[in-house]
């Protein structure tokens, strides 16, 4: 997880290590602070040299939803399963509204497709968690986390394009483009009963939601490689189609099999359709609301990101649709 920016010198004033303070009051000073992200609503750091025998650790700033969400998922689900995980340092509440959470660095090599290797070991990696973890009760009690939760997202983006189609800043041609984003919105909610169908057969179990490369790391210990997941912010709990978008299909089904073995690999291509379908969702959510800007210059990259989200969208329909 590397960063564009460091802070050096003496970096007791930083947020970060106050709150790190509060936790671990006997920690050694940080040599510096990589600043790895930061945005208006989260900012994660790394402290380098502030952690046990002086590791670097990872602080991550969010609102508490996101921040429980995410412990939840690091001290009392991951901790029992086989899987390797980032170590949880400790969490800090800082206000009703925010809390800091502080996690094992995992290093900075991150997942990539174009590794051959990569898919498979989070094949691995993800077939172990899913046929595991209903021995955890704390999986259970995530938010849902399978084709309900992208319904709602289906329904809180188009409500958000439908209320912005007459701002004036928008040219005709992006009018256009929305409301033939909205007319496919529509066409799949009408037949939302063949996603639910597409995912039958399948045991509902704790899903990752978000998995992608930059939400993955691989480190090389003394068993080989090893993934490490991050930002479980999605987690929840249900059918896995989303977590099996970018994992290798084979793999996971060898995993999988032997604990369901009604489960095909038919079955698991056909789910890896769905999460294909269900993603875009997700996107085209945190998207629309941008809709609302005045300013023509503003609307440029909403409508951009919402024409390729429509695109992919048909595409993974169209796929499903072949092997439905």
């Amino acid at each position: 997880m590397s960063g564009a920016m460091s802070l050096w010198g003496d970096c007791a004033w930083h947020p970060a290590v106050a709150a790190w303070r509060e936790l671990a009051p006997d920690a050694p000073d940080p040599e510096s602070i990589e600043v790895l992200r930061r945005g208006q609503k989260s900012a994660t750091y790394r402290l380098v040299g502030a952690g046990p025998g002086g590791a670097p650790i990872i602080a991550q700033h969010a609102r508490m939803g996101k921040a429980s969400i995410e412990r939840a998922a690091y001290e009392q689900i991951l901790p029992h399963l086989p899987l390797t995980a980032p170590r949880c340092y400790g969490f800090r509440e800082e206000s009703a509204q925010l809390a800091w959470l502080f996690l094992e660095d995992v290093g900075d090599e991150r997942y990539s497709d174009a590794d051959p290797a990569h898919p498979a070991l989070a094949g691995r990696w993800m077939g172990r968690m899913h046929t595991t973890a209903a021995r955890v009760a704390a999986a259970r009690g995530l938010p849902d986390g399978g084709p309900p939760r992208y319904l709602d997202h289906l329904r809180a983006g188009r409500h958000a394009i439908r209320a912005n189609l007459t701002n004036p800043a928008l040219a005709a041609g992006e009018v256009t483009t929305l409301r033939r984003l909205v007319a496919d919105l529509d066409h799949l909610e009408s037949g939302w009963a063949a996603i639910e169908l597409a995912c039958a057969g399948v045991p509902a179990t704790l899903v990752h939601g978000d998995f992608q490369p930059k939400n993955a790391y691989i480190r090389t210990g003394a068993n080989g490689s090893e993934l490490f997941a991050i930002d479980w912010e999605t987690a929840g709990w249900g059918v896995p189609a989303v977590d099996l978008i970018r994992v290798d299909l084979p793999t996971y089904w060898s995993v999988v099999q032997p604990s369901w073995p009604d489960v095909r690999l038919e079955d698991v291509r056909r789910l890896a359709a769905v999460g294909r379908v269900l993603r875009p969702l997700a996107a085209i959510r945190w998207v629309s609301p941008e809709l609302a800007y005045e300013a023509p210059r503003c609307l440029v990259r909403p409508v951009t990101w919402l024409r390729i989200y429509d695109g992919r969208l048909a595409d993974a329909v169209r796929e499903l649709g072949a092997r439905a």
